[in-house]
């Protein structure tokens, strides 16, 4: 029946839909963490060329580009990103980009996240500082100084709007590009650049009370799936036995 692969696909697609908001709220007190939201399409079926039924279907999980709240840390290597924008982590050889700038020194002065990965600067090489680094300054445009004077630029690397849908996760907070996605390096002359901010870390962009809602109404819309599929299948066996009984 048709109306089955109706229901089947706006059940499939809700399913979708309440995954992708559950790991969202999973993730509320992530730092750095981008949502992911749902692109829905329609598909109408046309046999002999007439519309006869409407199927609800997803056409990607895209990675919400809103900016989170910067909260204050006080802590000089933590760094908040505004703007579109990711930092660059060396994770196994793999690059990774991410918007979580909570960063320390290791023993041998490599700034690395709190993994222990290298991050990155403006060429993509690791950032080291000398010993007994003091006076740490991380300026606007990811130019870091210290007591010795300009040490390297914090590397600040943009994806354009369709590269960003190429992006596939790499853990809470982290990316890693697809397809030929390809990373640009920002420039920060241009108007509208990406801002770094110094003793901040960027908050998760997840709205609680939002995805509450929303897993609510995408539950309820599940049930009612399920419930509709229910009594199509009892009405088609009904019709089955009334059919064999005639015969």
């Amino acid at each position: 029946m048709q109306e089955l692969a109706v229901l089947a696909s706006r059940t499939l697609t809700t399913q979708r839909q309440f995954a992708a908001i559950a790991d969202n709220v999973a993730n509320v007190n992530t730092h750095g963490f981008r949502k992911l939201e749902m692109n829905f399409r329609e598909v109408i079926s046309r046999p002999g060329g007439k519309p006869t039924a409407s199927y609800v279907a997803d056409r990607a999980l895209l990675i919400s580009q809103a900016d989170g709240v910067h909260e204050s840390t006080g802590n000089p290597l933590d760094v908040a990103l505004s703007g579109n924008g990711f930092f660059a982590i060396n994770v196994n050889g793999i690059t990774q980009y991410t918007r979580r700038g909570q960063f320390a020194l290791a023993n041998d002065g490599t700034l690395v996240t709190p993994e222990g990965n290298p991050v990155l600067d403006n060429a993509g090489a690791p950032i080291q500082f000398p010993a007994e680094t003091r006076n740490i300054k991380i300026a606007a445009d990811g130019t870091i100084g210290t007591e010795q004077g300009q040490l390297a630029r914090l590397g600040v690397f943009q994806f354009s709007p369709e590269d960003q849908k190429l992006l596939q996760r790499a853990g809470a907070s982290a990316f890693i590009p697809q397809l030929g996605a390809t990373a640009v390096p920002a420039d920060f002359a241009v108007p509208g650049a990406p801002q770094l901010r110094q003793g901040y870390l960027e908050a998760s962009n997840v709205n609680a009370v939002q995805e509450m809602v929303d897993m609510e109404t995408v539950s309820r819309a599940y049930q009612q799936s399920l419930t509709m599929a229910r009594s199509l299948e009892e009405l088609e066996q009904r019709a089955i036995r009334n059919l064999s009984g005639n015969n």
